[in-house]
């Protein structure tokens, strides 16, 4: 028996969020146990920039459950995140599990190639802003398999699984966590399927998620996108090797820390901190 972990970024209970998961859930297969994680019950808290955990042998300082979350992710099969659109991105409580990648990349190992599929919601076609974006970069810098993903319309609750097309998508979805990734669609990046895309100079784009370059050409048909080398961002070697250039920094600012206190110290003092 498999076992799916479902992660719910949506606060609302049966949200549109939550009713897609389960029925991509039931899509996976059979012999397939579901868990489910409601994120906005687990207290987890900001990163503070401290570096603690990238020390070695020691971890996160923060007394939070983000240590019970990775273990259900290390203990799960698949991992199944569904978060609506909130102000044009995802759910608050996924950046802020997202932001903890540094602690997190201590368990890559476990992570590594664990299948994952991306359900998101928004109420407006038009409206979703970088929510998908957004997601796949998080479970990418995870290390996560990333299968499928998709945008599903759908405002009030329950409405999202009334959608034409949506019941058939949602379980092609499902049925994707254990089976064969989909390709990317037209738009996307085709290296971390990111549909966001950066313009620094004439005739060139990059994909500011994974450093993906392409080629603008201007053809009589319209304009296509010639693909350079594949980027290698997301790659396992080069999360690590981000992670031990992290750690240098860490030995340099010890190093340091003498000469940056007297920088820093110039700022003390100047304006009044306002408190809760």
């Amino acid at each position: 028996m498999k076992r799916i972990l479902g992660l719910v970024a949506s606060q609302r209970k049966r949200a549109n969020s939550e009713m897609l998961l389960k029925e991509a859930a039931l899509a996976a297969g059979d012999e397939c146990q579901l868990e489910l994680m409601r994120l906005a019950e687990w207290r987890l808290a900001p990163c503070r920039g401290c570096y603690t955990c990238l020390i070695p042998g020691k971890t996160c300082t923060i007394g939070d459950d983000l240590y019970p979350l990775v273990e259900k992710i290390k203990e799960a099969d698949g991992i199944i995140l569904a978060a609506p659109c909130y102000a044009f991105g995802p759910a608050a409580v996924t950046k802020l599990f997202g932001d903890r990648i540094i602690a997190l990349t201590q368990h890559l190992d476990d992570f590594w190639d664990k299948p994952c599929v991306i359900i998101a919601t928004t109420g407006k076609e038009g409206w979703e802003g970088y929510t998908l974006a957004a997601l796949v970069v998080m479970t990418r810098n995870l290390g996560l398999a990333l299968k499928d993903s998709c945008m599903f319309m759908g405002s009030l609750p329950g409405e999202s699984v009334l959608m034409d097309g949506a019941l058939e998508r949602v379980r092609l979805l499902g049925s994707r966590l254990f089976g064969e990734a989909r390709l990317p669609v037209q738009g996307e990046c085709p290296t971390c399927w990111s549909d966001i895309w950066k313009f620094p100079e004439p005739g060139l784009a990059v994909c500011p998620l994974c450093g993906q370059r392409a080629e603008l050409v201007v053809t009589e048909e319209g304009v296509n996108l010639n693909y350079g080398l594949a980027s290698t961002r997301h790659k396992k070697v080069e999360l690590m090797h981000h992670n031990q250039e992290l750690q240098a920094k860490v030995k340099e600012f010890l190093s340091r820390r003498n000469e940056l206190e007297v920088i820093r110290n110039a700022y003390k003092g100047g304006g009044n901190w306002l408190k809760p």
